[in-house]
């Protein structure tokens, strides 16, 4: 029987582009969620929310543009990434 739990030998990703919109960070958690339970990996889920929604909303509040969260799975890890438009890097302030 197949299962849609995630395994550690599997890889996934999905991006979800979302406008410069109050309503992103809601559409971001609601999509995560989802992800997350597709895959069979709920346990995740209040951290990775709290994570993404941060990360998201500073991604809007300081820009003008769109942006992206990516989740991927890879070795047993589940990464997430956000991107803007904004072509100067904060990473080091």
């Amino acid at each position: 029987m197949t299962t849609n739990s995630a395994h550690e030998d599997e890889t996934w990703d999905y991006t979800l582009y979302v406008p410069h919109d109050d309503r992103a960070a809601a559409v971001a958690r609601a999509t995560l969620r989802a992800v997350l339970a597709l895959h069979d990996l709920t346990h995740l889920t209040d951290r990775a929310e709290l994570l993404a929604t941060e990360l998201l909303s500073n991604a809007l509040r300081h820009t003008d543009g769109p942006a992206s969260m990516r989740l991927w799975w890879s070795d047993g890890k589940l990464r997430i990434g956000v991107w803007d438009t904004d072509p100067v890097s904060y990473t080091h302030l």
